[in-house]
């Protein structure tokens, strides 16, 4: 068996997250990036589109006040798709809050 660490990178959409009231109101753009260490054994599966799919449900739906806690709450929701997940390192950008910068939260978990 062995380690493999699955990327997804750039994934974009819009979705309401923050504290200002403006945040509240008007969708923004938001960026994923993500690594994800799986055990792997050859024709094992871990689903790119579920996860995709998963981030993206998630973070439309809560509406979150911080990245911080969307990061968390990402990590915690993925690592549930597949016991073969081990290790996840989440990225989540607002690239549009700040002019010509990009800013969000990242963190990493093992299980």
């Amino acid at each position: 068996m062995s380690k493999i660490t699955l990327l997804i990178e750039k994934m974009e959409f819009e979705a309401i997250i923050g504290l200002l009231e403006k945040e509240r109101k008007t969708p923004q753009k938001v960026q994923i990036w993500a690594n994800i260490e799986v055990k792997y054994k050859k024709g094992s599966l871990v689903d790119y589109a579920l996860i995709c799919e998963t981030i993206k449900k998630i973070v439309t739906e809560n509406k979150f006040f911080t990245v911080e806690e969307a990061v968390l709450t990402l990590i915690d929701k993925i690592s549930a798709l597949n016991p073969k997940i081990k290790k996840i390192f989440l990225k989540l950008l607002k690239p549009e809050i700040i002019e010509n910068t990009a800013v969000g939260a990242c963190a990493e978990k093992s299980f």
